[in-house]
This record gives structure tokens, C-alpha cells and sequence, in this order.
């Protein structure tokens, strides 16, 4: 059979773990170059069992604002059939036709997800304790060999439930999702995207983030983004962004200090990423955090306890370069 739902997690081969598409990305630039495309099968086991295999399209590319987005996703291989009871096989109920006329609002959100390549309805921001561990790495031409089950919880989602509810903490899952939805949904279907947030209840999507230059001092409990440069100095492996948007006249920094790139297992792919500041324009952070005012009360910092509260977006290629 072949699915009619979309898919937004699979089985990594190299890994021996579910990952959803935005995982997969981050997994692939922490590879050591020249890197290795994953293969993967489909998340249901009794599919896997018979080796369906499903594609990765654009996790091998940087996360990068362009005039059109094209998001990473997963999509069904025409060559394989999935098996009936796969969870991402249609139910026997019949699928609602697109009616852009519709006026139930509920239909029209349903039709609005649907056009989407992922799909959140909670959104959980508390972090389970991490386990710094070298990242994938394998030599050309060779498989990385799977990793040891207990590594392997360090790098999963909470277990998503096996129903149409679909739950996260990754933030830069979140984050890829909101861009799409934002880049391509009709503005009024945008609005109507809500998020069920751990400890907040249900938000509209869209205010669940909130520039830079609309924040408040302190906890904001939003996932607070806007447009930086990155300073050319560097501090070890630590980092400063000065955002261009200033808060209450007052300029707002980002610093992540050496001790937080050497805890954070993902750390190469934070520096791929910066590896681009003299290719691109500016760079976007969407970051869960606190903004704190400098002792001479001239700027505020944005503090992110753990980098996977802090997601990086390329900007556009400066002109006459290629994009990364």
C-alpha cells in the first residue's frame, strides 16, 4: 500500500534510531568529511521487517532563508509497498478533498496541516539530561558502524505516540515547521495554526514566536528569533551575535561560551554553520531564553542554557555567491 499521510519520521540504518528529518540534518553535518547520505526504512517495525525503505530529500542541505523555501522531508519510495497496518497508511475513512471554500474552520486547519512536509501539535520545551558523545563519523565509502544503545537515547525524541498526535521537544524541528507554515500556508490558514505548548496549553503558532525587538527583559516563555551577525571574534570554540534589532534602544547580544560548544554533542554542526559568516548576509536565531540586562544597563544578552534551545537559519547568500 502506499501512504497517504505524511511521513515525518524514519528508521536511520546508520544510526539503529527514529529520527525525524530535522535530526537526520544535524546528524549528517556532524559527520567528519566527505560525509554519507543515511539510509532509511519506514518507522512502522512490521514494514522495516520487510526492508520498505523511504527517502531523505534536502537533509543534506543547510537550513538557509531563500526566496523559496523548499523544507527537508521525508517522502514514500515509488518502489516499495507498505504494509496495511503502517502508521503512515491512510485509515479506510475517506480523506478530505481540499475545499478551499470550506468554511468550517476545523476543516480548513486539517487541509492547511496536510499542505505541510511536518507536523507538530505539541510542543515540549523541557530538556531531558544530554550525554556528550563523539559525533558520527565514518570513513569514505563505509557505513558508520550503530552506536550502543545507551548513546542512542541521547540523541531521541520523546517517543511520538502512534496516532495522528504528533509531539516534540526539538526545537529546531519546531522552528523548520513554523518557517514552512509561515513561507507557503495563505496567511489567513497561517493564523490558524495553534500549539499546544508543556506548562503553557494551546497558542497560536505564529505568537509563540516573537522577534527580538518585542521582548521583554527576563522570561519571555517564546521562542524569541531576529536577524544577527556573527562577531568575527572568536572565543575558543565559543561565539558572540549582536542581533540587528535593538531592545528598548539597547543593542541585544547572543555569547555561547567554549564550555557550552565542548557539552553539546551537535557541536560540529553549530560550526558548519558558522563556517558560512562570510558567505551569507546575516543569520537568524530563533532561541528559548532569558534576556539579561549588563550590569551598566547599556545592552541586554540573550542567555541560552543549552544549545538545543537555540536554532541557527543561514541568510541569504551575499551577491555573487553560491548558496551553501
Amino acid at each position: 500500500m502506499k501512504p497517504g499521510k505524511t511521513i515525518t519520521r524514519a528508521w536511520c540504518v546508520e544510526l539503529q534510531q527514529e529520527l525525524s528529518i530535522t535530526a537526520a540534518r544535524r546528524e549528517y553535518f556532524s559527520q567528519e568529511p566527505p560525509r554519507q547520505r543515511f539510509e532509511f526504512l519506514c518507522s512502522s517495525e512490521a514494514c522495516r521487517a520487510q526492508g520498505v525503505k523511504v527517502t531523505g530529500v534536502r537533509y543534506d542541505v543547510k537550513p538557509q532563508d531563500n526566496p523559496t523555501f523548499v523544507a527537508a522531508h521525508f517522502r514514500a519510495n515509488p518502489h516499495y509497498q507498505h504494509q496495511p497496518d503502517c502508521e503512515w497508511v491512510e485509515e479506510d475513512e475517506a480523506v478530505d478533498e481540499p475545499d478551499e471554500a470550506s468554511s468550517d474552520p476545523q476543516q480548513r486547519l486539517r487541509q492547511a496541516r496536510r499542505k505541510l512536509d511536518d507536523n507538530i501539535d505539541v510542543f515540549d520545551p523541557t530538556l531531558r539530561q544530554a550525554v556528550k558523545e563523539p559525533a558520527l563519523t565514518a570513513p569514505a565509502g563505509h557505513a558508520a558502524a550503530p552506536r550502543e544503545a545507551a548513546p542512542v537515547d541521547a540523541l531521541k525524541e520523546p517517543a511520538a505516540p502512534r496516532y495522528s498526535e504528533t509531539r516534540t521537544s526539538n526545537l529546531e524541528r519546531l522552528v523548520d515547521f513554523y518557517r514552512q507554515a509561515r513561507a507557503e500556508l495563505p496567511e489567513d490558514d497561517f493564523k490558524q495554526l495553534t500549539l499546544r505548548v508543556a506548562g503553557q496549553g494551546e497558542v497560536a503558532l505564529r505568537s509563540y514566536f516573537r522577534h527580538i525587538k518585542y521582548a521583554q527583559p527576563g522570561e519571555n516563555q517564546r521562542v524569541l528569533y531576529g536577524g544577527g551577525l556573527l562577531d568575527d571574534k572568536r572565543y575558543g570554540k565559543g561565539f558572540k551575535f549582536q542581533f540587528f534589532d535593538r531592545l528598548e534602544g539597547k543593542r541585544v547580544t547572543l555569547y555561547v561560551s567554549p564550555a557550552q560548544m565542548q557539552a553539546y554533542r551537535s557541536s560540529r554542526y553549530i560550526e558548519e554553520l558558522l563556517s558560512h559568516a562570510g558567505e551569507v548576509k546575516f543569520f537568524t536565531l530563533y532561541a528559548l531564553g532569558k534576556l539579561v540586562q549588563s550590569p551598566s544597563g547599556k545592552s541586554f544578552s540573550l542567555e541560552v542554557d543549552d544549545l538545543r534551545h537555540l536554532a541557527i537559519v543561514l541568510g541569504p547568500p551575499k551577491d555573487g555567491d553560491a548558496a551553501p
